[in-house]
């Protein structure tokens, strides 16, 4: 079975200052065809973001296309956080909502610094019970990124993992041979301090992560989440051609 065309992964960690979000707005535009799983983070979770006039403006734009996915940034330190201000930050994205004159509300929300070890089952089946009995119907997605391969039972609480972040020379190494085969349609994979001036390595790294089956992938030249880097435009437009052009791999199932 061959998975859904490879999405764009965006972690959105940047504040919508005029103009700053726009090559996020061009890049949509650009490729309409092809879906942008999009991070919201005002600060580090929803603080009192669904207040602010930038945000409220910046997140309506968005929602003005058809071809996104937006989720509400909230962290769990590691399965250390406690459910109860989990549950709050949840909660307050729950509250952001499509009104006369903005637009706001989440497809999900993306749960970060998840934990790998399989004695944090329980913690990770109570956020995606949360978040199924207290985010709208059909906004009830969960994005969860431990930023390494675990093991297949965490995918049982999500609907994406995000099983790797880290540098591409990282991923060039080694990185690229960690997610299963068999788990790749529900992972997402974030690279960054990919080398600059490099486009044809671009295009043929990205080929190659079509090819594999990943859920949607983000890479950049940045350390960091709070720019859009210089291979940006570049990065989506070969996104949007080779997920018409390439060939995915068949990928096994999972054995039980």
């Amino acid at each position: 079975m061959v998975n859904l065309a490879m999405a764009v992964a965006v972690p959105l960690y940047i504040w919508p200052t005029i103009n700053a979000w726009q090559p996020l707005y061009n890049a949509i535009s650009a490729a309409p065809n092809t879906t942008f799983n999009i991070i919201i983070n005002p600060d580090s979770g929803p603080s009192n973001g669904a207040s602010q006039p930038d945000i409220i403006s910046a997140v309506t734009t968005l929602r003005s296309h058809s071809n996104v996915q937006l989720f509400g940034y909230v962290h769990i330190e590691y399965a250390k956080r406690s459910a109860d201000s989990v549950h709050k930050d949840i909660k307050t994205y729950s509250t952001w909502k499509k009104t006369s004159k903005s637009d706001i509300h989440l497809d999900g929300i993306f749960v970060d610094e998840a934990p790998w070890e399989t004695k944090y089952l329980p913690y990770m089946k109570d956020i995606q019970t949360y978040i199924h009995n207290t985010m709208p119907k059909s906004h009830q997605k969960v994005w969860t990124n431990p930023g390494i391969p675990i093991d297949a039972k965490f995918y049982d609480y999500a609907d994406y993992v995000n099983a790797y972040e880290n540098s591409y020379a990282d991923w060039n190494a080694t990185g690229h041979n960690k997610i299963p085969e068999c788990l790749r349609q529900k992972s997402t994979v974030m690279i960054h301090d990919f080398p600059k001036n490099a486009p044809g390595k671009l295009n043929s790294d990205t080929k190659n992560i079509v090819a594999n089956g990943y859920n949607a992938t983000f890479i950049t030249t940045s350390s960091g989440y709070e720019d859009f880097s210089a291979i940006w435009s570049q990065y989506v437009k070969d996104v949007a051609k080779l997920t018409t052009t390439t060939k995915v791999k068949t990928l096994p199932n999972c054995k039980k």
